[in-house]
Formats: structure tokens, sequence, C-alpha cells
């Protein structure tokens, strides 16, 4: 595809997924705001689209090293989001747990931000272990089945995916809008001049998390959810 002001985002990682690395350097929404144009999406960010474009066209040419996975196995799909992008946030979430206690600890009197930084997560982290509980043991499992005619597929808890789907979806966009209040609070992830090393790594831990999940949420609204609604519709 040829990359312009009026493709929209969601198009653009899915024909070239390696600028998602662009997009996430210029803090441009590729999974929950993906139905936005780019020329929408800069906007919202307040941020020129000309550079934004230039550097898309540039990596459009480079190697895709997250793969395609508009073609693969629905059920390779679902595995790879949860022993890759569940894994992480799990692990990463511990992490971050532990980090922010002793940052809120030691710096809580001096940076009061470190508090509001602290409820932020603890909402975060009750939210994806629900949602990824809800995922694993019910809808992946039923997407997992698609595959295979309607007679082979096994009873399940609904009739369709449409509105669980819909409802996780919905739980994407609210970890969005969770995740952006945390750049906030944290001048985009940038610590205080008087940070210790446990600080800076809570910010890179929270930056990283972000990261992930951005990924991990697009795999799901742009490609993994819209494929098994069609693969649905075949057999209903």
């Amino acid at each position: 595809m040829t990359i312009t002001a009026e493709s929209t985002v969601r198009d653009i990682v899915l024909e070239t997924p390696t600028a998602i690395s662009v997009l996430e350097r210029f803090g441009i929404d590729y999974c929950c705001g993906g139905g936005h144009t780019l020329a929408e999406a800069c906007s919202k960010r307040d941020q020129s689209l000309a550079p934004v474009l230039n550097e898309l066209k540039l990596q459009q040419n480079q190697s895709n090293p997250q793969g395609d996975w508009r073609g693969a196995p629905l059920q390779d799909l679902v595995s790879h989001i949860v022993h890759t992008h569940h894994a992480f946030a799990r692990t990463q979430l511990g992490l971050i747990h532990e980090l922010a206690t002793k940052v809120e600890r030691r710096h809580g009197s001096t940076h009061p931000e470190v508090h509001k930084i602290g409820n932020v997560l603890a909402g975060i982290s009750a939210e994806l272990t629900h949602h990824f509980s809800c995922e694993e043991e019910v809808l992946f499992p039923y997407i997992e089945q698609l595959n295979g005619s309607q007679a082979q597929r096994g009873p399940s808890v609904f009739s369709s995916a449409e509105l669980p789907i819909a409802r996780m979806m919905k739980d994407h966009g609210q970890t969005g809008d969770e995740l952006r209040g945390l750049r906030e609070i944290t001048n985009d992830y940038q610590p205080p001049s008087d940070a210790c090393t446990t600080y800076r790594a809570l910010y890179r831990a929270m930056e990283d998390l972000e990261r992930d999940l951005h990924q991990h949420i697009h795999l799901e609204n742009n490609i993994l959810f819209p494929r098994a609604l069609e693969l649905e519709k075949k057999y209903t």
C-alpha cells in the first residue's frame, strides 16, 4: 500500500508491521485508535504529520521482525498472544509492583505523584488479571475451535463471540485511557532529576509494559478478533 495522510493507522500497521516502532516513537495510537486516519491520529497528539509520514515511508521497505499474523492459523496467533504478551504482562506487573512499593516508601513524601502512580497501577493490574482470565478460559478456547467446522466444535458458554469480543475491546479502550493517564502523571515517563536507580527502573518498566500492551492490543483488535468473527459467520 501507499501510505498517505488518509491511510488509517490500522491499515498502516497491518500492511507494514515495522511501522509500529515509528508510531510508538511519535506516540501515535495504533491499537485502540487504529480506525483514525494518520492525519487525525497526528492531530490528536499535536504532532506534525510530515515527519511521521516521511519516517513511515522510509520504514515501509524494511524487513518485518514481528511476522505477518494475518494469514497464520488462529491457534498460532492465540498461542503467541498468551505465551508472549500475556506472559510478559504478568511478569512485568510483578516487577512494577515491587519497584513501585519501594519508590513510594522512599520517595512518597517528596514526590506525591508516586501515590497516584500506585493507584493507577493497582487498577491496571486488577483489570488485566481479570481480562486475561476471561480470554484464556473462555474466549480464546472458542476462537481456537473456529478453524474446524461447526460440527467439530464443542459446546460453548455463548452462542456467538460478538458480545464477548465487544467486551474485550471495551476493556482495551479502558486500559489505553489508563496508560495515557500514567504518561501524564509521569511526564511521558521522564523521572525527576533526583530520581534514584529504582525510581528510574520503575519508569522504564512501565514504559516497556505500555509498549508491549500496544502491540498486544493491536494483534487482538485488528487481527485476531476480526478474523474470528469472519470465520464464525461461515458456520452460522
